[in-house]
């Protein structure tokens, strides 16, 4: 979802940026950070995948451990599915901060490359 916003705050920048030398400049670094934002959110997102996989992996242990009877091993892994969980956690905390970070970044960018507003001089033109 965040990242969908950033997508849309990107192209609205470059679209609201065209219309000056300065605005095409602030809408391409709107577009740079956006880009760079949806990069670290999708790593971040990736780490989590792979805390929650090594998670269930040690859960699963767990369970075949004690199905085979064997209780000391079978706390073993469930305790290191409980650490795995916890990290798989700060994991998923932390990539939903980068994905935040990267989405204020977007919107501080955007701002800068929108056309300041004309004034009208009552002129009618």
């Amino acid at each position: 979802m965040q990242y969908k916003h950033i997508m849309i705050a990107a192209a609205l920048a470059v679209t609201l940026g065209a219309c000056s030398q300065n605005s095409q400049q602030a809408a391409e670094n709107a577009a740079a950070k956006a880009k760079e934002a949806a990069a670290a959110t999708k790593a971040a997102a990736q780490q989590t995948a792979a805390q929650a996989q090594q998670t269930a992996a040690a859960a699963q242990q767990a369970a075949a451990q004690a199905k085979a009877g064997d209780m000391s091993g079978a706390a073993q892994s469930a305790n290191q599915a409980a650490s795995a969980g916890q990290a798989t956690a700060e994991s998923a905390k932390q990539t939903a901060e980068t994905a935040k970070q990267g989405a204020e970044d977007v919107k501080d960018a955007a701002k800068a490359a929108a056309p300041e507003p004309q004034k009208d001089d009552g002129t009618g033109h």
